[in-house]
């Protein structure tokens, strides 16, 4: 997470591409590959380039224990950031950076809004959400349409484009 930036679709993050700046957040899922230079090399470069939070997780439970880990930079040294032990298979670690908490529910690694305790959407949960919006609008804008309402004004009053609009309820209106 690079806050300050521009926001489009990179293959990955050159810092010396965009102004010399550097993540603030960084989260690295490890693997028997990465786990070692994780553990060793990458901190030291971070910390040197002034990476404010660094997280690593270990969605196999093989390498790390436990299995989410977080350090913040003080001073320009990492200090651990503490783990909350909720249950056996439960914790979680603030990120200030982010302003979220950093949940491990049963090994799943979630994100959690400290205000509210709501967890932000998975991937799954936020296209099950858009299909069931889509499968409603399409409900209430089909009736509308037969009844002679234009397609603009059902867009319109969708708050979609016409384009968006003519996607969810058919090219035949």
């Amino acid at each position: 997470m690079v806050f300050g930036i521009a926001n489009h679709k990179r293959d990955n993050y050159k810092v010396w591409e965009e102004g010399g700046l550097t993540p603030d957040f960084v989260l690295e899922i490890t693997s028997a590959i990465t786990q070692a230079k994780y553990q060793e090399t990458t901190p030291e470069i971070y910390g040197a380039l002034g990476v404010r939070e660094y997280f690593q997780y270990d969605p196999s439970a093989d390498y790390l224990n436990p299995i989410l880990q977080g350090v913040g930079l003080i001073n320009n040294q990492y200090e651990p950031i503490a783990a909350n032990n909720i249950a056996f298979d439960t914790l979680w670690l603030l990120s200030e950076v982010l302003g979220l908490e950093l949940h491990i529910i049963s090994g799943e690694l979630r994100f959690r809004v400290p205000e509210t305790g709501e967890f932000l959407k998975t991937h799954k949960e936020e296209n099950l959400g858009r299909l069931a919006a889509e499968s409603t609008l399409r409900q209430l804008g089909t009736p509308l349409l037969n009844s002679g309402t234009s397609l603009e004004q059902v867009a319109q009053m969708m708050n979609l484009s016409t384009v968006e609009g003519r996607r969810l309820v058919g090219e035949n209106f």
